[in-house]
């Protein structure tokens, strides 16, 4: 369920005394009171990373959850205005996961808090005044509409194995409003989960999710926002997709009837709204095939 890798570099600092050396250079609280990061003043929405799964993930797992958390991280960062990002987990620095992530110099990361404080086990709470929305496959809700105040929270969960409604109980046990991502707008989705196939109680990855939001936060339109979305033109999800007119003509290729793999960078929707593509625009794109 992981993705290719990405990776981020930063920042230039006076030489530390030796007892700062391994202290973070993110601020971690100590109460559920976060400020929300911002880019150049302008607020952007938030997602809270909820890393309190450790107890049902193998470190294997834990592994693959730092590897998504980087991929997203330096996602982010690419936009013109990025979303502010709070890892929250009760044992967070005492986890496999904050040791991978360590390797990736996180500490240092722009536009991230840390918060693993006792109050980090319900990290909703900190927003309670911003009405945060659980993202989870398997909620009865569709995700209808984003703005710069929004919170999301996505459950920090790998599942090698499947841990059917993890996340979507912890919402509702919490009285935390869940919403699903509304897939079917555009792609049909097959998995090894033969139950799921065709719906939106699907699980994409944390990176194709954080991608999704920005997309549906820039072009408003769900349809618009899946075509836009780079995860859905790459592996490993791209070979599960079937896609729906307009955007059918992705499915046309000759290896087994796989959606077309897209060139790095390259922009589907030029401007702020999608139009059907001309045959031009799929030339255009199948030149672009890596």
């Amino acid at each position: 369920m992981t993705t290719a890798s990405m990776i981020a570099k930063m920042i230039d600092v006076e030489t530390p005394k030796v007892e700062a050396a391994t202290t973070p250079k993110i601020t971690t609280p100590t109460t559920p009171k976060i400020t929300t990061p911002t880019t150049s003043n302008i607020t952007t929405p938030t997602i809270i990373f909820d890393l309190n799964y450790a107890p049902q993930m193998s470190r294997n797992e834990m592994k693959a959850l730092a590897n998504q958390l980087v991929l997203s991280y330096a996602s982010n960062r690419r936009y013109s205005q990025p979303f502010g990002l709070v890892f929250s987990g009760s044992d967070f620095h005492d986890s496999t996961l904050h040791e991978a992530l360590s390797k990736q110099d996180f500490s240092s990361w722009s536009n991230v808090s840390v918060s693993d404080s006792f109050d980090s086990s319900t990290p909703w709470q900190a927003y309670a005044d911003k009405n945060p929305v659980y993202l989870t496959a398997d909620s009865p809700n569709q995700l209808t509409s984003i703005t710069s105040e929004s919170v999301f929270i996505i459950g920090g969960l790998v599942d090698h194995k499947e841990k059917p409604d993890a996340s979507h109980n912890r919402a509702t046990q919490n009285n935390v409003p869940t919403a699903r991502l509304p897939l079917l707008s555009a792609v049909q989705i097959n998995t090894h989960n033969e139950s799921k196939n065709n719906t939106e109680h699907v699980d994409i990855s944390t990176l194709a999710v954080v991608q999704l939001l920005h997309s549906f936060y820039k072009f408003k339109s769900w349809p618009t926002a899946i075509y836009n979305t780079p995860s859905f033109h790459s592996a490993p999800l791209r070979k599960f997709l079937h896609w729906k007119p307009p955007y059918d003509f992705l499915n046309y290729v000759e290896n087994g009837g796989r959606p077309y793999k897209l060139g790095a960078g390259f922009c589907l929707t030029s401007g702020e709204s999608f139009r059907p593509p001309t045959i031009d625009d799929i030339i255009i794109i199948k030149t672009h095939i890596e």
